[in-house]
């Protein structure tokens, strides 16, 4: 008895484990059909592409198919976002007319087509799949046959995504490649993007790429390269959605050369980062970006312009988070409730928002330049902005923002200046707006009550504003 009741036993586990398997295998095909779909769907109410999906393989462990992607030039956009035409409606009549009356493009522009080839292989809450653009049709097609392009491009993209973690590994790899015409070669470097993590909380994307060199023959007619690029980001689920509390690139540099004119770009920085600090009305959030930029220099034969360590800082402080993530949420609503959404937007509004640009420099033509300054909210509530517009009291706003800004740079910066710039520079100095002394020039810029004063002086915005129009 004891062995028929262990050979049941091992017989019931093994059918228990076998219908396991194919419930999550059923379960994981099902949400990726699914997700299939709404994928397609979020692509065409994106205004910028549409999408279709042709299957070309259901069987039980794979989902194949082709990617049908249609980004949408302008005249598409036209075409999608005009109204139907009413015959009753002389407006609507009028706005038809006008609109076949414009004149045609001289190159009617392409919509850029995509063909991309899709295969999955699906196990029990795991999906493995590639894809590749498929290089004899669409746009592609084109390129290729313009000889712009290789015929086979090394580049793939995988993924594995697991279901029971909502786990993500997805990375789009590219060899090296390059092509060369009689008169041009063009050498593309290899590239590599990593998007890993889990989708219910928090992504890394990574990137990298080796440049590209583009050499004109003979090389007296220029070239132009672009440095080694890298960089990575955070992603978080915040309230809902998804936001980057942290960013670094780096440039390592590039340059151009032709028969009339020639340029460097330097080592190029950028950082941002997002932290949380402690108030007595709550958490706040704190937003901090930094850009440096080694060396920029431009020479043509009417001028030449050269700038060194710039490093430019820009901070956002004072950001209620409480507030921020209910506006978040409310955003995503169907319906928002208005009421709430005022309550929220208080709670951000009754504390100052400060926007500051750190102490800033650079070296313009050798002389050094510096900048600092802030902007930021005085305490109110949205009901006194609303009843200030309801009492048509003119830009309400501005009354509840005040700044300032001082700009000083030594002498040679503005020497080596184009004409141009010197005359308008002048002009500025003897209205007073820009003060002068042996030191260089200084401009000490305050915003209050919606009025900018420069050194003590008004800046007269609406003749400013006449003048652009």
């Amino acid at each position: 008895m004891s062995s028929n009741a262990t050979k049941y036993t091992l017989l019931g586990l093994v059918v228990a484990g076998c219908a396991a398997v194919v419930a999550a295998s059923w379960y994981t095909i099902k949400s990726l059909d699914e997700h299939i779909l709404s994928s397609v769907e979020a692509i065409n109410r994106s205004g910028v592409m549409r999408a279709s999906w042709y299957p070309e393989s259901t069987m039980p462990f794979s989902r194949d198919g082709v990617l049908h992607l249609v980004v949408i030039n302008q005249h598409m956009r036209q075409n999608q976002n005009a109204g139907a035409v009413d015959s009753d409606d002389p407006e609507s009549l009028r706005a038809a007319q006008e609109a076949m009356t414009e004149p045609l493009p001289a190159e009617p522009q392409k919509p850029v087509e995509l063909f991309v080839n899709v295969s999955n292989t699906v196990l029990p809450l795991i999906v493995k799949g590639a894809a590749t653009l498929d290089m004899s049709r669409g746009s592609m097609a084109e390129l290729v046959k313009q000889q712009a392009i290789p015929a086979s491009l090394p580049m793939t993209l995988t993924w594995k995504f697991t279901a029971y973690n909502q786990g993500l590994d997805m990375r789009l790899s590219m060899e090296h490649w390059m092509i060369e015409h009689p008169d041009l070669m063009v050498k593309v470097g290899a590239a590599e993007l990593m998007l890993t993590g889990d989708l219910r909380n928090m992504l890394e994307f990574h990137y990298g790429w080796q440049g590209i060199k583009v050499n004109n023959k003979p090389a007296t007619l220029g070239e132009m390269s672009i440095m080694p690029l890298e960089g990575n980001m955070l992603l978080r689920r915040f309230a809902g959605t998804w936001i980057s509390p942290e960013g670094h690139m780096t440039l390592e540099g590039a340059h151009f050369s032709a028969p009339d004119a020639n340029g460097e770009l330097g080592k190029f920085q950028f950082d941002a980062m997002m932290d949380e600090s402690p108030s007595e009305t709550g958490i706040m959030l704190n937003v901090k970006h930094h850009i440096s930029l080694s060396k920029l220099a431009i020479n043509t034969a009417q001028d030449q312009f050269s700038m060194d360590d710039l490093s430019l800082g820009l901070n956002l402080t004072g950001l209620n988070k409480q507030g921020f993530e209910e506006l978040a949420q409310l955003a995503d609503a169907e319906k928002p409730d208005f009421m709430q959404m005022m309550k929220s937007l208080n709670k951000i509004t009754t504390k100052s928002v400060r926007l500051e640009l750190s102490p800033s420099h650079m070296k313009l033509n050798k002389a050094m330049v510096t900048a600092s300054g802030k902007l930021e909210t005085l305490p109110f509530e949205v009901e006194q902005l609303m009843r200030a517009s309801a009492a048509d009291t003119p830009h309400p706003f501005k009354y509840m923002v005040q700044g300032d800004f001082t700009l000083s740079a030594e002498p040679k910066a503005v020497s080596g200046l184009s004409a141009e710039w010197q005359q308008q520079i002048s002009a500025l100095q003897q209205q007073g707006f820009i003060k002068s002394d042996n030191k260089g020039l200084t401009s000490n810029l305050l915003l209050r009550g919606g009025e900018v004063t420069a050194n003590g002086k008004v800046v007269p915005l609406n003749e400013f504003n006449t003048q652009q129009e």
